[in-house]
């Protein structure tokens, strides 16, 4: 786990702007917002080695499109269940039929 990632509210409390704001420049939607408070979130940003957290961004989002698969580890598949073949045919099947239907 990464205990000194750099988060929106840290950029903000550093430039005394709410998180709104820079979280605002960081997704470009700039309009409302002075070009020279755009120009200190950015400089802010790279002096701070800021990274978006993907996962944040796409619950944010709404729209993944990750599907989530649990598998039991059974012993007789010694640690490579994904190897199987019935398993990995009800996956393809599952993935085919999820395609089909814009789900993927």
């Amino acid at each position: 786990m990464i205990h000194n990632r750099v988060r929106i509210v840290d950029v903000a409390d550093a430039l005394g702007l709410s998180t709104a704001t820079v979280s605002k420049v960081i997704h470009g939607n700039t309009e409302k917002i002075s070009d020279e408070t755009v120009k200190r979130v950015q400089q802010e940003l790279e002096r701070t080695g800021y990274i978006p957290n993907m996962a944040g961004i796409l619950l944010a989002r709404n729209n993944s499109r990750i599907i989530g698969v649990v598998v039991n580890d059974h012993v007789k598949y010694e640690g490579r269940v994904l190897e199987d073949g019935f398993v990995m045919a009800s996956l393809n099947v599952c993935s085919r039929h999820m395609y089909s239907n814009g789900e993927l």
